[in-house]
């Protein structure tokens, strides 16, 4: 799997630096812990229930009466503000960055992360729900309060993939939020108790400066070329002017390859009812300019009996040797431009020759996610 664009400055410095900890005592770490206060940067991805509104829109409301008064909670020092925010951090980036979720992920950014005292944890009408959770005396607001776990709030900026969008994802990317249980017992994992909520307003705008595979493309159809050619080259694809032209196999290796990026198993391809979906709705993408790609039959019919056992073993056993010669993965040399309005990608091997070119159009899709390269070719140029 290919790993997210990251950016990891602001992971350490603002776990170090931003720490506002407005209610945290600075006083030796005591018995009693908890309330402590905002602050520190931090990163990451999600984990089970949605949220929409943004964090503060959430309104103050009256403690239930179950929950403990914030008289008796207990009092956390700074240093265990600041070292909850930082693992809390961490552990939303590690999530985000290498968890099973990972590929959908283009670009994952640092923007703050802040202990929550108890007292807010209780009046909040968005935290009441989340920290009431549970059997009494094991909430996590019992857990606060008795000072035995932090609660912090992490902020985090993620880009999907382009093949993301096309899923329908559960969460908008974007500025977002999710909320973490960091226990004082460093030896305890952390524990996410939130889905993510939204924070994003307006229009999502990529962030600047991330490199664009050609002059005219966008980010989205940048990332996607280059997804498209690293999967026709790692199936062996040389010469086609559509999957038309392919055997069987060929089909095979694209759709194992090209599926990762839409986190598609390797069983899927078992099942000749979901291949169909599914690989009707890559080919449709890779290969036209059509909007209808969750519900055709354009390249594969209902009638398609689907991969043989038989030849599954086989070509999944031929999958080591049937890239295309010279291709060497994320470190492939690909080198992008116009031939008028064909976008031509060539691949070169450590000398610099040109083994492979693939070309392309574009489409600029019903919104900036859609607008994507499709594949009109290939031909091979060396070996």
């Amino acid at each position: 799997m290919r790993k997210p664009f990251l950016r990891q400055t602001a992971l350490v410095l603002a776990g170090i630096l931003l720490i506002a900890l407005a209610g945290c005592h600075e006083a030796p770490a005591s018995t009693e812990q908890p309330q402590t206060g905002e602050g520190a940067s931090a990163l990451s991805e999600p984990s089970a229930s949605v949220a929409g509104e943004p964090a503060e829109t959430a309104g103050a409301q009256a403690p239930e009466a179950s929950l403990p008064d914030p008289e008796g909670a207990a009092v956390f020092t700074y240093e265990q503000c600041e070292e909850a925010a930082l693992r809390a951090q961490q552990y939303w980036y590690a999530d985000m960055t290498t968890g099973a979720a990972a590929y959908r992920n283009a670009l994952v950014d640092s923007v703050a992360a802040s202990v929550v005292p108890y007292e807010r944890c209780i009046s909040n009408e968005r935290l009441v729900t989340l920290v009431s959770f549970g059997e009494e005396g094991k909430r996590p607001a019992d857990r606060i309060y008795a000072g035995t776990d932090l609660l912090v709030e992490v902020h985090f900026y993620v880009e999907y993939q382009p093949e993301i969008y096309y899923l329908g994802p559960q969460y908008g990317d974007g500025l977002d939020t999710v909320y973490i249980l960091v226990p004082v017992d460093t030896a305890q994992p952390c524990e996410v108790i939130s889905g993510w909520y939204y924070n994003q307003y307006g229009d999502n705008i990529p962030r600047p400066g991330q490199t664009l595979m050609a002059d005219g493309l966008t980010i989205y159809q940048s990332r996607m070329v280059l997804h498209q050619c690293q999967a026709m080259a790692a199936a062996g694809l040389r010469e086609f002017s559509s999957p038309a032209d392919w055997t069987e196999e060929e089909l095979y290796r694209y759709l194992y390859y090209r599926g990762q990026d839409f986190g598609l198993d390797t069983e899927i391809w078992q099942d000749a009812r979901r291949a169909i979906s599914d690989a009707n709705r890559i080919l449709t993408i890779d290969f036209t300019a059509e909007n209808d790609w969750s519900g055709n039959q354009r390249f594969l019919s209902a009638e398609w009996p689907g991969f043989s056992a038989e030849n599954l073993g086989n070509y999944t056993a031929g999958l080591d040797d049937s890239a295309v010669s010279g291709y060497e993965g994320r470190n492939t040399d690909w080198q992008f431009e116009w031939d008028g309005d064909i976008l031509v990608a060539r691949m070169k091997d450590e000398n610099g020759s040109v083994l492979q070119q693939y070309s392309f159009r574009t489409c600029e899709g019903f919104a900036a996610w859609n607008g994507r390269t499709y594949c009109v070719g290939g031909q091979p140029l060396k070996g």
